[in-house]
């Protein structure tokens, strides 16, 4: 199976963030999954991809030429592909997943995550997401907001509760593969 997973690029990452990156990396690997990726080599994207290759599995980047050209990419993948355009790149990525699994992450992440939830919504597809919850620095809950989001189109009636099915939410990286196994 091939899990893509979206995740922020910063170094500034918090530590417990990059941890579980990494955590998430290895378990792919371990359980023979294929890693997919945005192929950058830096913050959770560098320590996911990182993971994954320290137990010998497969990374597939995709990344924009650009970041190639501004050397931002990771240099040890399996395999490297590049687009010209943010859209190019995010439809690679979403056809090349069977499941998703969103980390910590900033616009971008929150993006792919809403695109995948949208085109699901729309009957484009029936894959799983997962968010996979960290504290922050602070002690609150990264993906708790989101959800919260959602629970208040819910009340506000511009979503539908059922919708809720299309995403769940954990902290442990072997639930959140077992997760993507289980609903393929």
């Amino acid at each position: 199976m091939k899990i893509t997973v979206y995740a922020g690029s910063s170094n500034s990452s918090a530590t417990a963030f990059v941890s579980l990156a990494k955590k998430l990396g290895q378990e792919i690997a371990e359980r023979k999954h294929i890693l997919v990726y945005g192929g950058g080599r830096t913050g959770l994207m560098g320590a996911v991809a990182n993971g994954a290759l320290s137990q010998g599995g497969r990374v597939e980047g995709i990344i924009l030429d650009t970041f190639v050209k501004k050397d931002v990419h990771h240099m040890g993948l399996s395999e490297l592909s590049t687009t010209k355009t943010m859209r190019e790149r995010k439809a690679e990525l979403d056809r090349n997943g069977d499941a998703f699994i969103a980390l910590p992450g900033g616009y971008g992440t929150f993006e792919e995550v809403t695109e995948i939830l949208s085109f699901r919504k729309l009957g484009f597809h029936r894959r799983p997401l997962i968010l996979l919850d960290c504290e922050t620095p602070e002690g609150r809950s990264f993906w708790r907001p989101f959800k919260d989001l959602f629970d208040g189109a819910v009340s506000g009636g511009v979503e539908k509760r059922q919708r809720e099915s299309f995403f769940s939410i954990t902290s442990d990286p072997k639930k959140a593969v077992a997760a993507c196994e289980a609903d393929i």
